[in-house]
């Protein structure tokens, strides 16, 4: 009887040991590294996420997750190389390229910052990128270069979205140069004439956003 209980616990232990040892499926640990990402426990879904890239590592979306629940963490350094072996795969891709841009400035990484988004303005000349580079630009203090690239977003726009224009707009406000941000947002208000905020904000410069008011993009 004593040798039958053992040889049941032996079997037992061996069970249970093989259970701990199971890898989880991995469609499982992407969910609930999504999951703890969305409540806010990063912690649990790095691991999540860090499992998953070492078991798949082409999964390059699962990755880009990973990068950036590393910014949440403050490991900036650690997301960059992943931002960096996304963008390898995925060199189009906008939000991958933000992702390092925001690594990057984290970093203090400045000269490559304003070298990797004047690559990508010029190798890809879309609106988005040159709004990415002015964006960076100002923030880093180089205002002249900021509107350089942001004027240079808007033409590349022209009709289809107020963004650069707003963009714009703000930067000449911060600068308080209100001729300027005058002429952008009667620009803006050509592409949307129904723009409650574009209206709002001529209010506060004294004119009157009325459709005689409008200047087509240039």
């Amino acid at each position: 009887m004593s040798r039958l209980l053992s040889f049941l616990a032996i079997i037992a232990a061996t069970l249970v040991f093989g259970g701990c040892q199971a890898q989880r499926n991995l469609d499982l640990v992407r969910e609930m590294g999504n999951r703890n990402y969305a409540m806010g426990d990063y912690p649990a879904a790095l691991g999540d996420y860090q499992e998953y890239v070492t078991r798949k590592p082409d999964g390059v979306d699962v990755r880009y997750s990973l990068a950036m629940t590393e910014m949440k963490l403050g490991q900036p350094q650690l997301a960059r190389e992943q931002f960096y072996q996304c963008l390898a795969v995925h060199p189009d891709n906008q939000e991958y390229a933000q992702g390092l841009a925001e690594a990057l400035l984290a970093c203090n990484e400045r000269e490559e910052l304003i070298t990797f988004l004047t690559r990508e303005a010029r190798d890809r000349g879309r609106p988005g990128d040159y709004e990415r580079l002015g964006h960076y630009q100002f923030l880093l203090g180089n205002v002249d270069e900021a509107k350089l690239a942001l004027i240079t977003a808007a033409k590349l726009e022209g009709t289809k979205s107020i963004k650069p224009q707003m963009d714009l707009a703000n930067l000449y406000r911060s600068l308080g140069d209100r001729e300027s941000e005058l002429k952008r947002l009667r620009m803006a208000l050509y592409i949307e004439p129904r723009n409650q905020e574009i209206q709002k904000r001529i209010r506060e410069l004294g004119e009157i956003p009325g459709p005689s008011f409008v200047l087509r993009p240039e």
